[in-house]
């Protein structure tokens, strides 16, 4: 049943239901995203309101897989379709672009200014869903066999580098190499160069 009073996680959930095969993925690079999204704070500078559309642009990044082809190719760009078609109460029209955004860019292009995602958007809100969709990206590639074997993911930020600290229990080879290559978008944000480090965790951690 659709609850008559909205929030933003009740309408999230709504979508999620609707098309979602596989909700422990999302969830798990939406807790991985939101600690990269935490660490790089002191370098992006959002707050409350960018960290709530980044959550709900990560829960919903793969629910184009529902109206795609069996290989998924193009379900980024289904994702952001489904994200600007939907109702929405709990988001202003922007947001509903930048959420679409920065779904649709979790993988393949980086996001460019003629891109129709982002013609309507403001320079200023380009640059927000670019950072966004550096962390959902990045948080994407550390679950890359969608078996939520990293535990938690920490950032440290020195002078002209930034490193990520990557905790898993056991070998997580394909997801820092997934991650390594999907942060080509974080890279072009960043300033200095950047680096993805395995730390062993004990079993149980969380990743948030």
């Amino acid at each position: 049943m659709i609850p008559t009073a909205y929030s933003l996680s009740d309408e999230t959930e709504i979508l999620l239901d609707r098309h979602e095969t596989e909700p422990k993925h999302p969830r798990q690079v939406a807790l991985l995203a939101l600690a990269l999204f935490e660490g790089l704070r002191p370098l992006h500078g959002y707050g409350t309101n960018e960290r709530r559309l980044l959550e709900c642009a990560a829960l919903l990044h793969d629910i184009g897989w529902s109206v795609s082809d069996p290989d998924g190719r193009g379900h980024h760009k289904a994702s952001a379709l489904l994200i600007r078609e939907f109702p929405w109460k709990t988001l202003t029209p922007t947001e509903v672009l930048c959420v679409a955004a920065v779904a649709r860019y979790h993988r393949k292009a980086l996001p460019k200014p003629d891109h129709e995602d982002l013609k309507k958007l403001s320079a200023a809100d380009r640059s927000r869903v670019g950072w966004l969709a550096a962390s959902l990206r990045t948080a994407d590639g550390l679950d890359r066999r969608h078996l939520q074997q990293v535990t938690g993911v920490s950032v440290r930020i020195l002078r002209q580098q930034t490193e990520l600290w990557v905790d898993a229990p056991g070998r997580i080879d394909e997801e820092l190499a997934a991650a390594d290559q999907k942060s080509d978008l974080l890279r072009s944000v960043l300033i200095g160069s950047l680096t993805l480090n395995h730390r062993q965790s004990s079993i149980g951690g969380s990743a948030e």
